[in-house]
Order: C-alpha cells, then sequence, then structure tokens
C-alpha cells in the first residue's frame, strides 16, 4: 500500500510538468485561397493544422517565432481538400509563441 501512495504522489508532482501549456499568436495572410487553421502545443512543440477548403492548390509557409530562437520557415503545398501539420520544437522554455501564415494560389 506504501508503495502505491508514493507512486501516486510521484504522479501527481510530474503532472504539471506535463500538461504545461503556452499560447500560440496566429496571423494568417491568406492571398485568395481558403486555409482552415488550428493550432495546438505538444510539451516543447508547437504545432499548426492547415485545411485547404479551396478548389485550388495553395502554397503556405509557416514561421515560428519564440523569441531567442532563430525562425525557421516551413513550406507545403496543399492540394484542394487537403490538410496537413507543420511544426517546430524549440530547445528553450516556451511562454509564447508567434505563428506566422502566409499561403497564396499556386
Amino acid at each position: 500500500m506504501r508503495a502505491f501512495a508514493s507512486a501516486s504522489a510521484l504522479t501527481c508532482l510530474l503532472l504539471p510538468a506535463v500538461t504545461q501549456a503556452f499560447p500560440i499568436d496566429l496571423e494568417a495572410h491568406l492571398d485568395g485561397v481558403s486555409i482552415e487553421t488550428q493550432t495546438t502545443d505538444i510539451s516543447n512543440i508547437a504545432t499548426v493544422t492547415l485545411r485547404n477548403t479551396g478548389a485550388n492548390a495553395a502554397l503556405c509557409e509557416a514561421t515560428f517565432v519564440n523569441g531567442p530562437e532563430r525562425p525557421a520557415p516551413r513550406r507545403v503545398r496543399l492540394a484542394a481538400g487537403e490538410r496537413t501539420v507543420v511544426s517546430q520544437s524549440f530547445l528553450r522554455e516556451i511562454t509564447r509563441v508567434r505563428v506566422d501564415i502566409s499561403c497564396s494560389a499556386s
């Protein structure tokens, strides 16, 4: 019984570190295309789900900025009706992430 109580206490101590979330600010520049976006964070990784709801293919670039780390753009081509996830992992602890999405017809 004592081992169960110790394991339960350890789980409670680790839980806040696992559920830590940070805000993701998204700015989208959609040049004539219909793109739906949704953000998610997992540990130290920020993700953006892009879904092309338009009739034409789109070229999109996502840039993740967290402050001190160098932003690295991610480029994807989405066919009509296609959905994809772009992500960025960070080396430092995250307090806020800004994501700039630019999409245009291809």
